[in-house]
């Protein structure tokens, strides 16, 4: 019995991983369209100059390199398609325009739900009132007598 319930564990644990995963390659994908979109250019690690670059890098983060010539921001991709994206001040500027963009629409997006639950009545504990929020703590409505 203990070993179907720690084969039971370990299965959860392995879905719970996966999900994550999931998770954050789907937010990786967000940020390097966002990238992209920007201007950045994508620069396949295929030469050990770049390889080096991947790998000395902080993973999936942008980092700002300065050089003599330029200011370059670089954001490496070990994981999903191996490669480093690049860009100058121009595309950052860009990037930051269009993650305040973003930011503002999805603000925006809740003002409006919010508005509409209000005007059709929906509250935090929806037109029923408070589902045991609060109240009598049993997990009932509040006018609930038992």
């Amino acid at each position: 019995m203990m070993r179907f319930a720690r084969l039971g564990g370990m299965a959860g644990l392995a879905w719970l991983l996966a999900a994550c995963a999931q998770f954050r390659d789907s937010d990786t994908r967000l940020t390097e369209n966002h990238l992209f979109t920007a201007g950045f250019k994508i620069m396949e690690a295929n030469t050990p100059e770049r390889q080096g670059m991947l790998n000395g890098l902080a993973p999936e983060t942008l980092t700002r390199v300065p050089r003599p010539e330029a200011v370059y921001y670089i954001y490496a991709d070990p994981d999903i398609c191996s490669c480093l994206y690049v860009g100058r001040e121009t595309e950052f500027d860009k990037l930051q325009a269009l993650l305040r963009e973003r930011q503002d629409s999805d603000r925006r997006m809740v003002a409006r739900e919010l508005e509409q639950d209000q005007r059709l009545g929906w509250g935090p504990g929806g037109p029923w009132g408070n589902w045991g929020a609060g109240g009598n703590n049993a997990g009932r409505p509040d006018w609930d007598p038992h």
